[in-house]
């Protein structure tokens, strides 16, 4: 019986010398900024961390495993998805695969004995995609939180090696499938109506350019017609909506982000004004509204009322509707009060002067070479500033996560041109689902690329990054208009 003892107490020595400690606790806490896992044990321990590329490795030294310790724990997040824990040899080896290279720290504590490991559940990762052409980087984007994954893509532009340039969609060429459809269902269509505006795919408008890059741009009608002021080549597409935010491209390939005010006035050879209320949109009564070659062949007013033909600054022709515009002119038409008080100073051959005053608020461009708005503003010298409110946005786009599409200015003038992924469900990888964006979290994700100066575009089912003849974000719904980047010529 004696030998029987003293052969228990070298047991327990041995199992002590070889087990300091045993551990006898796995717990996870989620917290908004971080995630905690916690080991417990029931007597101080030592442990080493080994590298092992996209996942820890953590050796608990000398150490057991309790039995209700399992082998494999399910974490179930997007950053750490489960642990395994193993035994080698006197050692248990814990082994944390990362689904996203997160800033984690390791420590332990006393009183009880635990080790502590917190991950970090904010990240962003920049991979570049290289250089798409001189002054041209394409970048892809991924930005977590606890929310989950932001993916966008983004293109960086120096505009002393490339340029920057709205262009309105031409006309869209269905092709044999839908061409047969609309044939099939011409019963159903409605009569005719003259076109003026067309949407088209921005892969189209970049691949028609050679651009090398390219964006959806402002917001648009059904009709394809823009909403918001739109100039290409210092040619006045359209007129602004509620004064909202645009992106200037000034004679030097300066950009600038401002709110811009476009006041319109028509001077007769006598003195008199009249003040323009639109431009390249539909009429309604007590209208004057400017008609470029963009809208097209003809007016396409059937009301009678004045319509002017201007070319080379003489009126040239004076009709009561449906004028055909000049390719290098325009038609001023008027209806109501407007048209009669215009009839008393219009004659042929006189010389008449329409002058459009582009406003920027805060900022003082040379020249303003293209212009194209969007809204609300983002970042404003550096701070976010959010003006949906101010202007005037609905709550599906002020308020509500989705696919974006902005543009940013560094403090170097660079432009940033970015495209958020619209909210979608990765089941089989989670780690490649997005959540699309709010207009914060999109200030927010600018800011940190680098933008002091900011504004929203059209988004949601528009967003759309074309890069190198790629589509890499978006590229479904056709559109009005889109932003290109071209190189320098």
């Amino acid at each position: 019986m004696q030998r029987l003892y003293v052969l228990l107490i070298f047991a327990l020595i041995f199992v002590n010398h070889c087990f300091a400690s045993t551990l006898y606790h796995v717990r996870c806490g989620y917290y908004p900024e971080n995630i905690r896992i916690v080991f417990d044990f029931d007597e101080n321990f030592s442990y080493a961390t080994e590298e092992a590329g996209e996942k820890i490795i953590i050796r608990l030294k000398n150490t057991a495993a309790s039995s209700q310790i399992p082998s494999y724990v399910d974490l179930n997040d997007l950053v750490v998805r489960y642990l395994q824990i193993e035994k080698e040899d006197e050692d248990l080896l814990v082994t944390i695969p990362l689904s996203e290279d997160v800033n984690y720290k390791i420590f332990s504590l006393s009183m009880p004995p635990r080790l502590v490991i917190d991950f970090d559940r904010d990240f962003l990762h920049m991979v570049s995609g290289g250089m798409v052409g001189d002054g041209v980087e394409y970048l892809k984007i991924k930005q977590g939180s606890a929310k989950g994954n932001l993916m966008a893509t983004v293109v960086k532009i120096d505009p002393n090696k490339a340029r920057v340039e709205p262009v309105l969609a031409k006309k869209f060429k269905p092709g044999f499938l839908e061409s047969f459809i609309s044939f099939l269902a011409f019963w159903n269509k409605p009569a005719s109506t003259s076109k003026h505006f067309y949407i088209d795919k921005v892969k189209n408008m970049a691949d028609d350019s050679d651009a090398l890059a390219g964006i959806n741009g402002t917001f648009f009608a059904n009709s394809g017609s823009p909403l918001g002021a739109l100039i290409i080549n210092e040619e006045l597409v359209s007129l602004p909506v509620f004064d909202r935010t645009a992106l200037i491209i000034d004679d030097q390939n300066k950009p600038h982000i401002d709110t811009v005010y476009i006041k319109g006035v028509v001077r007769f050879e006598d003195g008199k004004i009249i003040k323009i209320s639109g431009i390249n949109q539909k009429h309604d009564a007590e209208d004057v509204i400017v008609y470029t070659p963009v809208w097209g062949e003809r007016t396409g007013i059937a009301a009678k009322g004045l319509e002017l033909v201007i070319d080379d600054s003489q009126i040239k022709q004076i009709n009561p509707a449906n004028s055909k515009i000049p390719p290098t002119g325009y038609v001023i038409s008027l209806s109501g009060n407007e048209a009669n008080l215009a009839a008393q100073s219009a004659k042929a051959g006189s010389v008449i002067e329409t002058q459009f005053k582009i406003i920027p608020y805060h900022t003082s461009p040379s020249k303003v070479v293209h212009l194209i708005s969007g809204g609300p503003r983002l970042l404003k010298n550096g701070r976010i500033y959010v003006s949906k409110h101010e202007e005037k946005f609905r709550a599906d786009v002020a308020e509500k996560r989705a696919a974006r599409t902005a543009v940013g200015i560094t403090r170097n003038n660079e432009l940033i041109l970015i495209a958020v992924a619209a909210p979608q469900k990765n089941r089989s990888n989670p780690s490649l689902s997005s959540l699309g964006a709010s207009l914060e979290e999109l200030a927010r994700l600018l800011q940190s690329l680098g933008a002091v100066n900011a504004f929203n575009l059209d988004g949601g089912g528009s967003t759309t990054m074309i890069v190198d003849g790629r589509t890499v974000c978006g590229g479904g719904r056709r559109v009005s208009n889109a932003l290109l980047v071209l190189p320098k010529n």
